[in-house]
C-alpha cells in the first residue's frame, strides 16, 4: 500500500477489528472504533495479535488509514487505524496482555558508573538469538532489569553468566535473578498523556 501510495488499506480478516481486551477472557471486551497508529502498535506488540506491528510502520510513515474489517461480518464497522485526534475521547483504549514471561534482574556495584555494561549485556544476548521485550534500569545504575519469554531463559542466563563469568566471580555483580510465569499487562492509550491520575 505505501510503496503504490494508495488512499487506504483494508485487511480483511476473521475477527470484527480490534477489540478492547481479549473476548475469550473478558466478555464484555468490544470492538474498538478509532485507533491512533501508536496505539494499535502498543496494543499489537502486547499480544492483540490481529495486525503485525511491523505492518503498520509503512502505512503511518505515508499516513495511509488502515481498515480492519471481518470477512465474515463485512457490514460491520471494525476498525480504523490513522492519525487523527479521536473524537470520542477515550482515555484508556484497551488493555492488552503477553503471558509465560520472564523477568531477570541484574545489580551489583559493578554497574555503576562502569561504561559499557549495558551494553555487554545486550549484546551478548542479541548474539544469542533473545529478543527482549522490555528494560528498566534503575537511576542509580545499581541493577537492570528485562523482560523475555519463558522459553529464552536457559539461553539467557547462559551468555550472561559466560559474559560476566569473571565480574560475577568477584562479587560486584550479582548472580542473575530470575522471576519466571510472569504476564506483562499493557494498558494503552494516547489520552493518558493528559490526564492526570489514571496511573493512581
Amino acid at each position: 500500500s505505501a510503496a503504490l501510495d494508495v488512499e487506504v488499506l483494508e485487511i480483511w480478516t476473521d475477527v470484527t477489528g480490534l477489540m478492547t481486551t481479549d473476548p475469550r477472557k473478558v466478555k464484555s471486551a468490544y470492538t474498538i472504533p478509532y485507533l491512533h497508529y501508536q496505539e494499535a502498535m502498543e496494543l499489537s506488540h502486547f499480544g492483540a495479535s490481529v495486525i503485525y506491528p511491523p505492518t503498520i510502520l509503512p502505512a503511518c510513515a505515508k499516513n495511509i488509514p488502515i481498515f480492519i474489517k471481518n470477512t465474515f461480518d463485512p457490514m460491520s464497522v471494525g476498525t480504523e487505524i490513522g492519525s487523527k485526534k479521536d473524537s470520542l475521547g477515550k482515555v484508556i483504549k484497551g488493555l492488552s496482555a503477553v503471558t509465560n514471561i520472564v523477568l531477570i534482574t541484574i545489580e551489583g556495584s559493578g554497574l555503576h558508573g562502569t561504561p559499557g555494561t549495558a551494553s555487554r549485556l545486550f549484546s551478548v544476548l542479541a548474539q544469542a538469538k533473545v529478543n527482549i521485550m522490555m528494560i528498566s534500569q534503575a537511576s542509580s545504575e545499581h541493577s537492570i532489569c528485562f523482560v523475555i519469554k519463558n522459553e529464552d531463559e536457559e539461553q539467557a542466563l547462559l551468555a550472561i553468566n559466560e559474559e560476566f563469568e569473571r565480574e560475577i566471580t568477584l562479587g560486584v555483580i550479582n548472580k542473575p535473578k530470575v522471576e519466571s510465569d510472569l504476564c506483562i499487562l499493557a494498558i494503552v492509550g494516547l489520552g493518558m498523556r493528559s490526564m492526570r491520575g489514571v496511573a493512581g
